[in-house]
Order: structure tokens, then C-alpha cells, then sequence
């Protein structure tokens, strides 16, 4: 079997399937379980939606948006990583930069706003104290590598993970070109020295350890992607999964402080999902609905805590919780659409633009490129399996 370019789709139909349901998942079960079942309210289709998923998949603890923070991390793995080698280091690091940090600058100064005017907007009961220091940890992320913490976004924690993922790939770029299974090598062994070394130095590089223990589940998206395009071949694939697999079940024994014990089924869960999108993209079709909520994934999942945490507490117990639900929902796609429109769409614009410096400089006039996608991280070379080949 060889692979072939599909010319038919500019984009990932599965990526932009799994990242919106993963996006709504999160929103949902964040609704669910710290407001609804935390405050003592009831709702029966909440319960009833509960049993039929978080409870009998074993994640009534955090609901069934649980399996989104791995999907996301599988996803990272798996596109940023050709998405690096194409761009270079310049390049890259510049998108990565503006990509990540426009939307948290947004969503960390909404925030303080919500703070200082005694909104209450959601805590993870560790400090949110508010100073100029603070905020600017918070918008870089170095709050999740500084003891003690102060968290002013709760869902941000993840986003510390994806950092570290893309420093990772920087520094092992030159490697990755030339040898994709030493660099993924090398990320398993750095993986396995920090897991190790973790209680061994400061409580800041303890923090960083938790961070690191995430990581194989990005690295296990990159695996799948080398193995679907041949950089190693299927043998590697699977024993480069068994070793990352196993790295994110030792982070559970050496006790990285995760909150229950269903991280690992929440990943199995998760790459079950992904192969199913892999196989079935050949016949998924692009439709404009998952490709606008995949492209406002990232500004649903950094505001959605924020605005419907704040809307409930201003709303309950005076409007009825099925009528506060409804205004919550809209009111938090609102505020994702202004995010989307004023600081995604331009942000996006400024980094392809000053992406133009990093290209090398061509004998003549430049050819002239096609519109560039709205969204890179869903539009790589589409490739399929050619039975006939």
C-alpha cells in the first residue's frame, strides 16, 4: 500500500470533528460537575446525560470531558509535528508564539477585570492573588512552573503542557529531520529522566515534572502520525507506543499528583477515538459547521469557565437553572466569537506575515502562493491509503 495526496479536501475532516467535540465535551462537563453537582444543583438531564457516560466509563470525578484533554494532546502530536519540520525553527517558534499567547493575553486581562470588580470568576482553590507580576506569569504560563502557584485560569494548565511539547520539538527539530526514530527516542528518555528526577530538586521543577508527565500522550500522537507516513516503519510504531504509553501510566505511580485514577483510561479512550478518525476520514466530508467550531476551539475552551462561571453566579438562584443555562451558552459563544474575530483571525494574520521573513529569498519575482488556510493546524498535506498501489 502507498500513500497519495487527496486533492479534494484542504483539510483534516477528523481533526475538526475531534477538536470541536472535544472543545463542546469540556464545556459541558465543566457545566456539569464544578457548578451543577459542586453547588448542589439539580438537573435532570444533566444526571441523565451522566449516566450514560461519566459514570459507566469510570469519570464521574471530572466528567465525560475528560477524554478531550488527551484528544487534544493527541492532536498536538500529530499535526504540530510535520507542521515543525515544514516551517523550520524561525517559523515555527514565531506561530507557536503568537498562536498560544494572543488568545491567553485576552482571556488573563478579562480576568483580572472579572477579579478586581469581585466577580468571582473560577478558582482551582489555589491563589489568585492579582499584581502586575502575576498577571504577566499567568499570560506567559510561568505561573504552572513557579511554587507556590497563583492560577488565575483554571483550564490553562494544559497550554504550560503544550509549550514545554513545542520546546521539545524545537530542540530535537534538526534531529527529527534526519532520523525521526532517534528524536523520538531521545523525547522518551528525556520524559523518563524527569519522571525520575522529579522530588529530587526544587518544588518549581516538581511543577515542571507534572507538566512533563503529559507528554506522552503528545509524543504518542507524533508516534501515529510517523508510523501513518512511513517515517518508521509499523514495528517501531507499535514499540515506540508501548514505552509512551507506559511513561504516562509511571507518572500515576511515582504520583504526579493527578486527581483520581482515570487519566489512563481517559487516553485509551482518547486514542480509540483518534484511530476511528484516521480510518474513517476517506469518507468524512468538510462541512462548514465543524470547521467554524474547530477554528474557535482554542477561545472556547480558555473563556468558556470564565463567562459561564460568572454569568451562574450572577444569575442563580433568581433565574431558574434550565433558563441561566441557556443564557450561559450563548452569552460564552459570544464572547468566544469576539475573541475569534478580534484576536485569533488578526493574530493568525500577523504571524503569516511576519512568517515572510523566515522564507529564503528566491532569484527573481516570488511565485505567487494560493489564500492561506484559516487554520494551518487543520490543513496539512491530506494523504489516504491507496489499496491499489
Amino acid at each position: 500500500m502507498t500513500l497519495t495526496t487527496t486533492q479534494s479536501k484542504r483539510r483534516i475532516v477528523f481533526i475538526d470533528i475531534g477538536r470541536a467535540m472535544a472543545a463542546l465535551l469540556v464545556f459541558y462537563s465543566h457545566l456539569a460537575e464544578p457548578w451543577v453537582h459542586a453547588k448542589g444543583e439539580h438537573a435532570p438531564y444533566i444526571d441523565f446525560i451522566d449516566a450514560l457516560t461519566s459514570g459507566p466509563m469510570h469519570m464521574a470525578g471530572q466528567g465525560i470531558g475528560q477524554i478531550a484533554v488527551p484528544f487534544f494532546f493527541l492532536v498536538s502530536g500529530f499535526v504540530v509535528t510535520p507542521i515543525a519540520m515544514r516551517q523550520g525553527q524561525g517559523r515555527f517558534t514565531l506561530n507557536r508564539v503568537i498562536r498560544i499567547y494572543a488568545p491567553m493575553l485576552f482571556t488573563v486581562l478579562l480576568t483580572a477585570v472579572l477579579l478586581a470588580a469581585n466577580l468571582h470568576p473560577p478558582s482551582t482553590g489555589q491563589s489568585q492573588l492579582l499584581t502586575p507580576v502575576t498577571v504577566l506569569t499567568n499570560i506567559t504560563l510561568a505561573n504552572y512552573l513557579i511554587f507556590p502557584q497563583v492560577v488565575l485560569i483554571p483550564v490553562a494548565w494544559t497550554m504550560i503542557i503544550e509549550v514545554i511539547f513545542y520546546a521539545m520539538i524545537l530542540l530535537v527539530l534538526p534531529v527529527l529531520r534526519r532520523a525521526v526514530w532517534l528524536a523520538i527516542a531521545i523525547e522518551l528518555t528525556f520524559v523518563f529522566v524527569v519522571l525520575m528526577s522529579r522530588t529530587h530538586y526544587s518544588a518549581s521543577y516538581s511543577l515542571f515534572g507534572v507538566a512533563v508527565s503529559y507528554l506522552p500522550a503528545m509524543i504518542i500522537g507524533q508516534i501515529i502520525w510517523a508510523t501513518a507516513s512511513k517515517r518508521i516503519p509499523l514495528w517501531a510504531g507499535w514499540t515506540y507506543g508501548a514505552i509512551a504509553w507506559s511513561l504516562y501510566v509511571l507518572a500515576d505511580i511515582v504520583d504526579v499528583g493527578r486527581i483520581d485514577n482515570s487519566y489512563n483510561l481517559a487516553l485509551a479512550f482518547a486514542i480509540v477515538c483518534f484511530l476511528m478518525g484516521m480510518f474513517a476520514e476517506p469518507r468524512l466530508k468538510e462541512r462548514p459547521f465543524w470547521t467554524a467550531l474547530s477554528e474557535r476551539s482554542y477561545s472556547l475552551y480558555l473563556l468558556h469557565m470564565l463567562v459561564s462561571f460568572v454569568l451562574l453566579e450572577l444569575l442563580r438562584p433568581a433565574v431558574p437553572l434550565p433558563l441561566a443555562l441557556l443564557i450561559v451558552i450563548v452569552v460564552t459563544f459570544g464572547v468566544v466569537e469576539i475573541s475569534y474575530r478580534l484576536v485569533e483571525q488578526p493574530s493568525h494574520k500577523l504571524a503569516r506575515k511576519l512568517a515572510t521573513r523566515f522564507d529564503k529569498p528566491g532569484s527573481g519575482k516570488p511565485k505567487p502562493q494560493p489564500p492561506p488556510p484559516r487554520d494551518p493546524e487543520s490543513t496539512v498535506v491530506m494523504q489516504r491509503v491507496n489499496s491499489n498501489g
